[in-house]
C-alpha cells in the first residue's frame, strides 16, 4: 500500500469513529416547579406534557413521581408557592437540549435536569436482641426507594404496630441488667 491510501484511511476512520457511549441512553432526573396561577388538575396535564415530550424524544419513564402543591423557602418571580413535579427516564444525550428548551417555558419558574446512576435494591439483615426466652430471629428488610424517600412515602407500614407495655420492658430490662 502506498503512503496516500494509508493516509486517507486513516483520516476516514476518524470521520467515522462512533463513540459507543453517544448511542446509550443515560438515565436522568428531572425536577421542576409550576406556576402556582394553575390548577392542580392544569398542573397534572403540564407533567403528562413533559413525560409526553421524554417519550415523543425516544426517552422511556422510569418513575413518573407525582405533582403536590408546596410553599417556596423564598419567592420566585413574587410566587412563595409552585406545583413541584418529578420525573426519572432514559435519554440519549443528545436530546437533553431539546428537552430544556421546551421546559424554557413561562410555566416552569425553575427546572434542573440531572444525569444520575440507578442505585441496586439494599437489603439489610436486622438481627433482633436476646430478650429473656425470646429466640435470635434474622429479619430482611428492603431500604424505600428514592421516590418514596421524596414524596415522604418511606416509613409508612400498612400493618398496625402492636401496643408496648411499659411494665413488661422494665421486667425484661431488669432481667437483662440481673438487678
Amino acid at each position: 500500500m502506498s503512503m496516500s491510501i494509508v493516509n486517507s484511511l486513516r483520516q476516514n476512520r476518524r470521520r467515522a469513529s462512533i463513540n459507543p457511549m453517544e448511542s446509550e441512553k443515560q438515565l436522568y432526573e428531572v425536577a421542576y416547579l409550576i406556576a402556582p396561577s394553575f390548577t392542580e388538575e392544569e398542573a397534572q396535564n403540564f407533567h403528562q406534557t413533559i413525560k409526553n415530550e421524554v417519550q415523543g424524544l425516544g426517552g422511556l419513564i422510569d418513575e413518573e413521581g407525582r405533582v403536590e402543591k408546596r410553599k417556596l423557602s423564598y419567592a420566585i418571580n413574587k410566587m412563595r408557592e409552585a406545583y413541584l413535579a418529578f420525573c426519572q427516564f432514559q435519554l440519549d444525550p443528545q436530546k437533553i437540549t431539546a428537552l430544556e428548551e421546551k421546559m424554557k417555558n413561562p410555566t416552569v419558574l425553575r427546572f434542573l435536569i440531572i444525569k444520575t446512576k440507578r442505585l441496586p435494591q439494599r437489603h439489610i439483615s436486622v438481627r433482633q436482641p436476646k430478650a429473656g426466652m425470646e429466640p435470635a430471629t434474622d429479619q430482611t428488610w428492603t431500604a424505600p426507594s428514592a421516590s418514596a424517600i421524596y414524596t415522604g412515602q418511606a416509613g409508612t407500614a400498612d400493618k398496625e404496630t402492636p401496643a408496648v407495655n411499659i411494665e413488661e420492658i422494665d421486667k425484661k430490662l431488669e432481667e437483662i441488667l440481673g438487678k
